[in-house]
C-alpha cells in the first residue's frame, strides 16, 4: 500500500492498466500434447507459484489503488488527462503532447523579466474606427480599432499580462488618429516580456530604467529526461517562420529532420553568439492583421514617453490636381502661398473642430513647415498627384483636414491666400465660419520626431547599440539585428504592387471610356453656372453658387463651447452649479497639461 500512496492519479491508472494487461496475457489456452504427459521441473513449479502469489497480491493492490483514486477524486477536482491519440485514432507525437500539456498549464507573467521598448507601427485607417482603444458600450459589439487589434496581439504572444489592458503595461502613443486616418510612422512605448536575464553575458541591461527583474522569481524546474524549451511558448505563435531564437541568440528550428552539428561546434557557436531579445516585430506581425504592421522596435534605457518626448509630428495629405473632368486643375502656386502663411505660432481655433469635453482653452499651435511635393503622372489618366506636408510640434483635433480644406478653396480660386491670415486673426474671426473639412482617406501620420539618439530602430532580436556602430560591426551583427527584414520587405512590396495593379484595373473603365468616346473636356465646354471644388479622397463639392467664408454663418467661440458642455454635464449629473465649479477646479489643475495638448490631428 505504501508504494501506491505517493503515486499520482495518472500513475495509478497507468499501473492498473499494466497489471490488467499482464493478467490478460497470462491466460493462455493450453494446447493439447502430441505425446505423453510431461511433468514440470522444480524451477517451472517455482515460477508458477511465484506468479500465483503475485497475481493475488496484484488483485488486492488493484482494489486498494482504486479506493485511493476514488477518495482523491471526491476531495479534489481531477484534471483532464492528456489524450494519447488524435481524432483519427493515431498516436500523438511527443511535440503535440507537450503543446497540449503546456496549454493546460497557466502562464505566470510575473515570473518573467520585462523591458521598456518603443514600436514603430504602420496601419491603414479605413478598416478601423480610429487608433485609440474604445471600451464597448453596454449591449453593443466591440469597437474595432487599431489599438484593440494591437492589444489582442500582445496578449496572444504573451508579451504583456493578459487581462490588464494597455494601462497595465505602461502604454503610450505619440499621436491619436481618428476614423479613416492612416499612419505609417506611429510610435508607441510599453513594457513587454523580456528574454534577457541578469548577468547572461549580453549587452548591459538598464536595470531599473529600461529593464526589470521578475516580480516573482522563477521556480526551479526539476530535471527530467525531456529538455525544457524556454522559448516554446513564443514559437507557438510565430506563424511567419518555423524558427525561434534562444537565449544565446542561435536560431532554433521547431521541426526535426535538419542536420545537427557536433557538440564542439555547437558549444563554440553558443559561446560566440550574443544573447538576443525576443524578435518583437516578427512575433507581432505573425498574429496582427495585414492592415497593421510593426516596422521596427527600439530598446529604451531612460525615461521616455512617446507623446511628451516627441519634438514634432509630420502629417501628409495626398490629392490630385484634377478633381473632375470639366474643371480646371488646382492652382498649386496659390496653395503654396496660402500654406506659407501657416508657419509660426498662431491661434488655430478656426482650423480645428472644437470639443467641449476636453475643455481646451489654448488653441495656439506652432507650424514648423508647410510645403507641397509633386509626383510624376501615373499614366492612368488621373492627373498629377501632389502630397501636402505639414510639420508641427502639436496639433488640434482635425486640424490638418481643416487646413487642407481651405487650401483646396484657394487652389480652386474661390478664396484668396489672404484668407489663411484672416482665419488666424481671432479678433476678426473669434469663431470659425462653417465649412467642410477634408476627407480622412488621404491623410496619414508620416513621422513622429524625437531627439537624435533617443530611438535606435532595429528588426531582429539584437538589443545592443546599432545606429552608432561602424559599418564593419553592423555587417557582423546584421543577422541578429536585421534578420528576417528581407522577407518582411518582400511581403510589403508584394502588397503594394498588388494594390497598384488593382488601381490599374479600376482605372481601366476610365481609360476605355476616353478611348472610345474621347475626353469630355474636349467635347463639352465648361459650365459657368456650376462651381466644383475638391474635398479630398476623390470627392468633390458641386454648387450653383459659392458663398465666401466671410459671408458664412459662424459657430460658437471656444469659451461658449466649453461653457455649454459644462452646463449640459451639470444638468445630466443633477448638480448644477456645484458640478460646474468642480469642472472649473479640474480645469485649473489641468491647465498646465492642457497647454501641452498634443493629441494628433485625427
Amino acid at each position: 500500500m505504501s508504494r501506491y500512496a505517493k503515486l499520482s492519479r495518472e500513475e495509478l491508472i497507468a499501473r492498473l492498466e499494466s497489471i490488467e494487461s499482464g493478467r490478460a496475457g497470462s491466460h493462455v489456452v493450453p494446447q493439447p500434447q502430441a505425446q505423453g504427459r510431461v511433468e514440470p521441473s522444480d524451477s517451472v513449479r517455482g515460477v508458477a507459484s511465484t506468479a500465483q502469489v503475485f497475481d493475488a497480491a496484484s488483485t488486492s493492490s488493484s482494489a486498494a489503488a482504486m479506493a485511493a483514486i476514488s477518495s482523491s477524486s471526491s476531495s479534489t477536482p481531477t484534471p483532464t488527462p492528456i489524450p494519447m491519440v488524435d481524432e483519427n485514432g493515431r498516436p500523438l507525437r511527443k511535440h503535440a503532447r507537450k503543446l497540449l500539456k503546456k496549454a493546460e498549464k497557466p502562464f505566470n507573467f510575473s515570473a518573467h523579466p520585462t523591458r521598456h521598448i518603443a514600436l514603430l507601427i504602420s496601419y491603414h485607417g479605413w478598416p478601423y474606427c480610429g487608433l485609440a482603444l474604445q471600451p464597448p458600450l453596454p449591449g453593443m459589439p466591440e469597437v474595432q480599432t487599431v489599438e484593440s487589434e494591437l492589444l489582442a496581439a500582445l496578449e496572444k504572444t504573451r508579451l504583456i499580462e493578459a487581462g490588464k489592458g494597455l494601462e497595465g503595461c505602461g502604454y503610450g502613443r505619440c499621436g491619436r488618429t481618428d476614423r479613416g486616418v492612416s499612419g505609417e510612422g506611429q510610435v508607441v512605448n510599453l513594457w513587454v516580456r523580456s528574454n534577457r536575464k541578469r548577468g547572461d553575458g549580453g549587452v548591459e541591461l538598464g536595470v531599473g530604467q529600461g529593464w526589470k527583474d521578475p516580480v516573482e522569481p522563477p521556480k526551479v524546474k526539476a530535471e527530467t529526461d525531456e529538455p525544457q524549451d524556454e522559448d516554446q511558448d513564443m514559437a507557438e505563435v510565430d506563424g511567419a517562420s518555423g524558427e525561434t531564437q534562444n537565449v544565446s541568440g542561435q536560431s532554433k528550428s521547431k521541426f526535426k529532420g535538419k542536420a545537427k552539428s557536433n557538440n564542439k561546434s555547437s558549444t563554440q557557436s553558443h559561446n560566440s553568439a550574443p544573447p538576443l531579445e525576443y524578435p518583437y516585430t516578427k512575433l507581432l506581425n505573425s498574429v496582427l492583421p495585414s492592415s497593421i504592421r510593426v516596422i521596427a522596435w527600439s530598446p529604451l534605457t531612460g525615461e521616455f514617453d512617446s507623446r511628451f518626448s516627441c519634438s514634432y509630428r509630420h502629417y501628409r495629405y495626398a490629392f490630385h490636381l484634377t478633381s473632375t473632368p470639366n474643371a480646371p486643375p488646382l492652382d498649386l502656386d496659390l496653395m503654396r502661398e496660402g500654406a506659407m502663411r501657416l508657419i509660426g505660432e498662431n491661434d488655430h481655433r478656426n482650423f480645428c473642430k472644437l470639443d467641449g469635453s476636453k475643455q481646451i482653452k489654448n488653441h495656439r499651435r506652432t507650424v514648423l513647415e508647410a510645403y507641397f511635393e509633386e509626383e510624376a503622372d501615373s499614366g492612368q489618366g488621373l492627373g498629377r498627384r501632389v502630397v501636402f506636408n505639414l510639420i508641427g510640434t502639436a496639433f488640434l483635433w482635425h486640424q490638418v483636414r481643416h487646413i487642407i480644406a481651405v487650401l483646396f478653396l484657394i487652389g480652386s480660386k474661390l478664396e484668396s491666400p489672404d484668407m489663411v491670415t484672416e482665419l488666424l486673426d481671432v479678433d476678426k474671426y473669434p469663431s470659425k465660419p462653417n465649412y467642410t473639412m477634408g476627407d480622412p482617406l488621404p491623410l496619414t501620420l508620416h513621422k513622429c520626431g524625437y531627439k537624435e539618439g533617443v530611438l535606435d530602430w532595429r528588426f531582429g532580436g539584437y538589443d545592443g547599440p546599432w545606429s552608432t556602430l561602424s559599418s564593419e560591426e553592423q555587417d557582423r551583427l546584421y543577422l541578429p539585428a536585421m534578420g528576417g527584414r528581407e522577407g518582411f520587405e518582400r511581403t510589403l512590396l508584394s502588397a503594394a504592387q498588388e494594390a497598384e495593379i488593382r488601381a490599374w484595373q479600376v482605372s481601366g473603365s476610365l481609360r476605355k471610356l476616353r478611348e472610345v468616346l474621347g475626353s469630355s473636356s474636349d467635347t463639352k465646354p465648361e459650365r459657368e453656372d456650376q462651381i466644383t471644388y475638391p474635398t479630398g479622397g476623390g470627392e468633390v463639392a458641386i454648387a450653383l453658387k459659392y458663398k465666401r467664408l466671410e459671408e458664412r454663418p459662424r459657430g460658437d467661440t471656444p469659451d461658449e463651447v466649453n461653457r455649454k458642455w459644462r452646463e449640459a454635464k451639470g444638468r445630466v449629473g443633477g448638480r448644477g452649479k456645484a458640478k460646474e465649479e468642480a469642472a472649473r477646479e479640474r480645469e485649473r489643475e489641468q491647465e498646465q497639461e492642457q497647454e501641452r495638448m498634443d493629441e494628433g490631428d485625427e
